[in-house]
């Protein structure tokens, strides 16, 4: 994370998005935090809102997405930090119309989606739940509606891999193990010719 920060990383393009344990991006959620009497995250509860209104200008040779796009060389990115409430932490919404009115905003002809979360059925199986834990309005919009050629996200971390639905590649590059530990190998993927040269 540190050279991600610092915009350290060796490549010409870096595509950023939040997710659950980016708390101090949630700024609705961190709001909340600071008011309560009891910290279930006794270090981001004692910042005061100077410490991170500003935190995304800390990522400094990168693109940061929520729920925006950007064009590179031609392809449509479009990322989006938000998941079915899960442990309390950042960036959950209840399922349902909350989550939709954020999917609805993913433009149609978006080659590249980035979530945090996945759809459901894709990639989201933990089994010490012995549940799926994606996201209902995510797949409608991306099966249905999108279609983009790629959609990669993380946040379950048991899902890491690919796998594709004759459409859409779905990609959980979850560099976190079950248990945390980044032993996660980089999943590297070529992309076709862009539908423009823009």
């Amino acid at each position: 994370m540190f050279n991600i920060l610092r915009g350290t990383l060796p490549y010409d393009i870096k595509i950023v998005i939040s997710g659950n344990h980016e708390l101090t991006f949630d700024q609705e959620f961190m709001a909340d935090l600071i008011k309560q009497d009891f910290y279930y995250f006794p270090s981001a509860s004692k910042l005061k809102p100077e410490n991170y209104e500003n935190v995304q200008s800390l990522l400094t040779n990168c693109i940061y997405l929520q729920d925006s796009e950007v064009t590179v060389r031609g392809f449509k990115i479009y990322g989006a930090p938000w998941q079915p409430w899960y442990y309390g932490w950042g960036f959950n919404l209840p399922r349902g119309q909350a989550l939709l009115d954020k999917w609805n905003q993913i433009p149609d002809n978006t080659d590249i989606l980035v979530t945090h979360c996945p759809p459901l059925g894709f990639l989201d199986w933990v089994p010490k739940k012995m549940q799926r834990v994606g996201c209902m309005e995510l797949l409608n919009t991306v099966q249905r509606r999108v279609q983009p050629k790629f959609h990669v996200f993380g946040h379950i971390h048991e899902g890491y891999g690919m796998m594709t639905d004759g459409t859409t590649t779905f990609i959980n590059a979850s560099a976190c193990t079950v248990n945390f530990m980044p032993m996660n190998a980089p999943i590297i993927f070529d992309l076709p010719n862009p539908r423009t040269s823009t």
